[in-house]
């Protein structure tokens, strides 16, 4: 395809589209308001970019509403920037939203049938009750073990070699979820299957980028060479080793079954109970591997986000960092480590992990919605097939519900008058309606052991430097669709000689038991 043919092609979509969006205006309620747009073009030019859209959106919600919509190209993009109207739209009327709009390079590397980004339809039901059955509020206590067991690697490893603790909190995130998901446990840090799951993360960070695509699939027929194109290239060379990444677990499964040697697990479970019922097709194969791809994937990457995002707050927040030690030295003492029996007794912990999920919330515009059909709310048309964006990021900022929104405060969820009473804002968090994240309560479960042990054996200070110098850390954010804090300085030391010695046999515990 030749520079002129590409060109006339494009004119001819922008003329498409902006004759469609004239049809639509005529006779209809006003769209939600939103800045001033250029012809044809619509919003383009300032559609802010990932790693700041949460924030900028935000900003502008203060001056056209808390629901507020963009033209790009004639796609409408409506922004929900409070509980409110997050909660009228995706929870009250959750069966005119619980559509997904297409993620072009998502699908096209592999992802196409990946749960959280399947359309609304009898597939993506029956994923949905294939992920959600095991990981209901009273059945995620079954995985408590694997999670206490890694956690003893994560502080021995952290212990070890401070410097690289991002590292050693996601291998305990990918050693959690690994063995739940697959029978397969992480014993080593070249382990294949942990290589395996940064090579996933790698390939979704860079296909979150805009493309081409996005205005039309028929871009995709451009040449590799074509500028703009690089994501011809990309799709070709990746979506092969998506796919063998997904589904090769699967197939080891598989055979371990049939040897007689498969642990319990998510997969081997559903691979059992179809054997039962018929003949495995390789339909069936297909779509465990999608499904137990969402529970792997899902829980590793947003759990590692989240801890790692708690010890930025703590270095930053020494007084807070103090009162949840001091809770734990109160309700645990120094001679064992935190287990979940405690939790019921360590409240103020416990708000340390809702105000870290609440400051910074992984996904921070969430995972967009799509309209199902057109509806009107406020005395404002949303259209069908527009794409709906809960701000996360501006509903955990939103003044009316927190005071000093931006402060790290976890006092703020305490009940009065020991705090100021605040309500988690779950939704923001997990999601809404029909797309609340079924894994919610096992991410809880991981993030809080990882939180009340960590701040039971550690001390988080800033760094020094070769002369003595207090090194002052930076804290920010790498947000693609989900938000990883970035490289910053930080002291991990245990409390004391005997915590010390504490972590050391808390791991000789777990290798015991690995060797038995």
């Amino acid at each position: 395809m030749g520079f002129l043919t590409a060109l006339l092609l494009a004119l001819v979509l922008l003329c498409a589209i902006w004759v469609r969006a004239v049809r639509r205006r005529r006779g209809q309620l006003p769209y939600p308001p939103g800045p001033p747009a250029d012809p044809l073009i619509g919003h383009i030019r300032i559609m802010p970019s990932t790693d700041v859209a949460h924030e900028v959106f935000h900003d502008w919600a203060q001056q056209y509403g808390d629901v507020m919509s963009l033209n790009v190209l004639g796609t409408r993009y409506v922004i929900l920037n409070s509980a409110e109207a997050a909660t009228d739209l995706l929870e009250k009327r959750n069966s005119k939203y619980a559509d997904r709009p297409t993620f072009p390079m998502y699908e096209r590397v592999g992802w196409k049938d990946a749960l959280v980004f399947l359309p609304y339809g009898s597939y993506f039901r029956k994923q949905r009750k294939m992920v959600q059955l095991p990981f209901e509020k009273e059945k995620v206590t079954d995985f408590r073990h694997i999670e206490e067991q890694e956690s003893c690697v994560m502080l021995y490893n952290i212990f070890s070699d401070p410097d690289n603790r991002d590292a050693f909190v996601h291998r305990y995130t990918t050693g959690v979820t690994m063995e739940l998901t697959y029978g397969h446990r992480v014993v080593s840090d070249e382990d294949e299957y942990l290589k395996a799951a940064d090579m996933i993360i790698d390939v979704l960070r860079s296909v979150t980028r805009p493309s081409l695509l996005d205005v039309s699939p028929l871009f995709e027929k451009l040449p590799a060479w074509f500028p703009g194109a690089w994501f011809v290239k990309c799709i070709k060379e990746t979506n092969p080793v998506v796919l063998r990444e997904i589904q090769r677990p699967v197939s080891v499964v598989q055979q371990k079954l049939m040897a007689g040697t498969a642990k319990s697990s998510f997969v081997s479970q559903h691979l059992e109970e179809l054997s039962r019922e018929k003949r495995l097709s390789e339909e069936d194969l297909y779509t465990v591997s999608m499904a137990a791809h969402r529970v792997f994937a899902g829980g590793t990457e947003t759990a590692w986000h989240t801890i790692m995002t708690f010890i930025a707050c703590m270095l930053t927040n020494p007084d807070v960092q103090r009162k949840g030690q001091e809770e734990l030295d109160r309700v645990v003492g120094s001679g064992r480590l935190p287990d979940f029996t405690d939790r019921d007794s360590l409240p103020y912990v416990d708000c340390i992990v809702k105000e870290t999920m609440r400051w910074q919330p992984v996904v921070p515009l969430s995972v967009p919605h799509r309209a199902m059909e057109d509806d009107e709310y406020r005395g404002m048309h949303i259209p069908k097939g527009a794409t709906i964006i809960p701000n996360a990021r501006g509903i955990t900022w939103d003044e009316r519900h927190f005071h000093e929104p931006r402060t790290f405060k976890p006092e703020r969820f305490l009940p009065m008058p020991q705090g100021a009473g605040e309500v988690f804002p779950q939704s923001a968090v997990y999601g809404w309606g029909r797309r609340i994240c079924p894994g919610r309560y096992f991410a809880d479960d991981m993030v809080w052991l990882a939180v009340a042990r960590i701040l039971a054996v550690f001390d988080i200070r800033k760094a020094v430097d070769a002369d003595g110098n207090v090194v002052e850390p930076r804290i920010e954010f790498a947000t693609v669709l989900t938000s990883h804090p970035k490289p910053f300085p930080c002291s991990l030391q245990p409390r004391s000689e005997k915590a010390g010695e504490l972590i050391r046999q808390a791991y000789e515990m777990h290798m015991a038991n690995v060797e038995a």
